[in-house]
């Protein structure tokens, strides 16, 4: 089962991998948070209502696509283009193990 991530443990870890001291990148890592929380939102709101809407409109009734999908995309660019943007460090990187072989052959279990 996929757990969801808190979203301060989210903004902890991001202020781990960046210059506390450079505000630009402190402000991004909060611009950040506050639009995962947005999608968070959006993401809520169209599990609660579907991705189709009824519309009535006079004597017609249509359904048609959930507003909130097109602000739910465009929201996912900009984090998207912000994650980009934030300059992460690297901390304590991962030693490279030069004799360790990729795993390019698939195991079976890797198919199904």
């Amino acid at each position: 089962m996929i757990r969801t991530v808190k979203i301060s443990d989210l903004e902890q870890q991001l202020m781990l991998r960046i210059d506390t001291n450079d505000l630009v990148e402190v402000d991004k890592v909060k611009r950040y948070v506050a639009i995962v929380k947005q999608v968070r939102r959006l993401q809520t709101e169209i599990n609660k209502n579907g991705v189709l809407t009824k519309t009535v409109n006079g004597s017609q009734e249509f359904m048609k696509a959930n507003p909130a999908i097109k602000d739910l995309n465009s929201l996912t660019k900009t984090l998207i283009s912000l994650e980009k943007s934030i300059k992460f460090e690297l901390i304590n990187p991962p030693d490279l193990d030069e004799n360790k072989k990729d795993n390019d052959d698939p195991e079976v279990s890797d198919l199904y």
